[in-house]
């Protein structure tokens, strides 16, 4: 039997060009704004055009594009390297890669049996079923019936666990975590979605516990550890603390941001993290700043892919 692993992710503008189509994508994706088709499509219209040029001003300033696929492609290179019983492909929500010509191509191969693994470690309606189900609508569009079997999380699998804190004891960099706040950024998200029974509050919560023990266990030990939450959009009532509420009421100044919701690095934590709330900080008087960088492509990270394909079966 022919197999693939696909690696889902949300997507990002590679170049400037590409952000318009991202935008309209995202803001009419019903698992994002839970309007009705129509007003759902004005709002993302409206969403898009308004913010249109504020948005490529941020891209400009990470270089003209999100660099997220670049890694992905990485990412399934590596991976590729460790499997060798499987296709590895990626699929993005919001940009190219779209799943309708991966699934195309997987098709006139022959692949019976699809691995899905999100490059978001926790479960979310927004994130992880969305790019699920946006595969399995393009699959039944293009009349392919493969298996399916899906990695729905993993914040809490070990392996993963391991990638994110060699980030942090990497950028730490000999750094004293002893004078250092920690802050564990998660993307925010609205809070009727997790009254509605979403999961990822909780996940982050958890994972977050798990980060901890293990850390003190390694001797890495910070003054504070918080959870904080970013990005921010629209008037609705989102997760709180929000992360510019959370850096005015740390008292030392010094801070550590590690970008909870992400593997691969994209807009979120370079531009906003890393210069956005750089900023930030430097106004209120941050001695210390720094931000990790994700996972992305790092050895630890692609072998924890590869044992969750090896755990799927």
């Amino acid at each position: 039997m022919k197999k693939a692993v696909i690696l889902m992710n949300m997507g990002g503008a590679s170049h400037l060009d590409e952000i318009e189509i991202f935008m309209r994508n995202m803001f009419n994706d019903y698992r994002i704004i839970g309007a009705p088709p129509l007003i759902r499509r004005n709002l993302a219209e409206y969403i898009t055009i308004s913010r249109l040029e504020e948005v490529k001003e941020n891209y400009r300033q990470l270089g003209g594009g999100s660099p997220l696929l670049a890694i992905t492609r990485k990412v399934q290179q590596k991976l590729q390297q460790r499997i060798d019983d499987a296709i590895v492909e990626v699929i993005m929500r919001y940009t190219e890669p779209f799943a309708r010509d991966v699934l195309s191509r997987l098709k006139e191969k022959g692949v019976e049996k699809l691995y899905l693994i999100p490059m978001y470690p926790q479960f979310s309606t927004t994130t992880t079923a969305s790019s699920i189900e946006d595969i399995r609508a393009a699959a039944a569009m293009i009349g392919y019936h493969p298996t399916m079997v899906s990695t729905l999380q993993y914040h809490d699998f070990e392996p993963y666990l391991d990638a994110v804190e060699e980030k942090i004891v990497e950028t730490l960099n000999g750094d004293n975590p002893a004078t250092i706040n920690l802050v564990f950024s998660a993307h925010g998200l609205p809070v009727r979605v997790i009254k509605r029974g979403d999961p990822y509050q909780k996940q982050v919560e958890s994972e977050v516990e798990r980060h901890i023990a293990r850390l003190r266990e390694k001797g890495v030990v910070f003054n504070q550890v918080h959870i904080a939450y970013q990005s921010k959009v629209g008037p609705l009532k989102w997760l709180t603390p929000s992360l510019e509420r959370m850096l005015e009421e740390i008292k030392n100044r010094r801070v550590l941001i590690y970008p909870i919701s992400f593997t691969i690095d994209n807009s979120e934590t370079l531009f906003e993290l890393d210069i956005e709330y750089r900023e930030i900080a430097e106004k209120l008087g941050f001695e210390y700043y720094k931000v990790c960088r994700c996972p992305n492509d790092s050895e630890t990270f692609v072998r924890a892919l590869e044992r969750l394909y090896r755990r799927m079966g």
